[in-house]
């Protein structure tokens, strides 16, 4: 049996069987929970809205690999991508949009790590979608933009979408 690498790399994790559950996180392998149903309902309406947007071959849920270089290979929840991709492509390239929906498991890595690897890697947008909260956050280059309640985010890279967390959560408490 091999050592375990201390760091490992994008090579390390391309050997994983394929759909194995886990990304590659500053050189570690990370394994999350499965998640939730309303995490997977909100992944599913977003899709759906998306879809709807841009045709549904340009949307990709998770798992689909995003590379960003030799110790980080993120699964974001979905992703917009430029143009659609070759049936065989085992990974997204740079997408357009990545979007993470928030859970207590991963929040922390989604805004304080994942998403700025995003961006200097070229990935234009993303977004935090947060149930816990109740607030839609966007990310780009020049800044970041919040909402909570009925107030409407907009995409500043693809036109038509907009989203407000009272039209994607049930707010009740």
């Amino acid at each position: 049996m091999e050592p375990m690498p201390s760091l490992w790399t994008r090579s390390d994790y391309n050997r994983l069987p394929e759909g194995f559950p886990a990304q590659l996180i500053e050189g570690f392998l990370v394994k999350e929970p499965s998640p939730t149903f309303g995490h997977q309902n909100v992944v599913s309406r977003l899709l759906v809205r998306l879809a709807a947007l841009v045709g549904p071959d340009r949307v990709v849920p998770a798992p689909m690999d995003v590379a960003i270089d030799d110790y980080n290979v993120y699964q974001p929840d979905l992703v917009v991508l430029e143009a659609p991709l070759p049936a065989d492509s085992p990974d997204a390239g740079t997408p357009l949009i990545a979007i993470e929906v928030a859970s207590p498991a991963t929040a922390l890595q989604d805004r304080a790590v994942k998403r700025k690897h995003l961006i200097v890697a070229g990935v234009r947008e993303v977004w935090i979608v947060d149930p816990l909260r109740g607030a839609i956050e966007r990310f780009d280059a020049e800044g970041s933009e919040s909402v909570e309640g009925t107030e409407t985010l907009a995409s500043r890279v693809l036109d038509g979408f907009q989203l407000s967390p009272a039209s994607l959560f049930d707010l009740r408490p």
